[in-house]
């Protein structure tokens, strides 16, 4: 479900204003408390972005807050908040990351099982439906071919993803 505009305007002002501020940036049409309310909601609800989207936000926010440090660098104070915050976004991405990675791995470790199988089950059925015509050595030199061929349409796919 695609977020409104004035949703994606809060989000994008959640990590660097207060609630008061962020009123008066939208003019005081939206009070503090409604601000609040509706982040709080915004971030309540379950897959209002995609992990994509998420790990994006947290770019932008990163970016963000590197922009505040570089402003107001001479706050000491400021600056070491700043970067724990930094540093906790950054451990957060990672982690959203390798999760990601892990998810995909297994995706494709299961893709690659059915798909031998598949391949499998199809041999030994073509094997079985041919083998008054082609003898046993003929069709193990075709199905040694035919899995070279799936072997090199598979390293073009993992060129293409590399």
């Amino acid at each position: 479900m695609p977020r409104s505009a004035i949703a994606q305007k809060l989000l994008s002002m959640a990590d660097r204003m207060s609630f008061e501020e962020m009123s008066n940036e939208l003019g005081g049409v939206i009070k503090p408390g409604a601000i609040a309310a509706k982040l709080s909601e915004l971030l309540k609800a379950p897959d209002w972005m995609s992990a994509a989207q998420e790990d994006r936000l947290l770019t932008i926010r990163l970016s963000q807050i590197l922009a505040t440090l570089e402003e107001r660098f001479q706050d000491v104070e400021n600056m070491t908040l700043q970067l724990k915050l930094l540093k906790e976004l950054g451990n957060r991405l990672d982690k959203r990351q390798a999760a990601t990675q892990l998810d995909l791995n297994t995706l494709y470790d299961n893709q690659g099982r059915i798909m031998g199988r598949a391949f499998d089950i199809a041999l030994t059925y073509m094997r079985g439906a041919l083998r008054d015509e082609i003898d046993g050595e003929r069709w193990d030199e075709l199905a040694k071919e035919g899995l070279e061929h799936a072997q090199v349409e598979l390293q073009k796919h993992q060129a293409i993803a590399a």
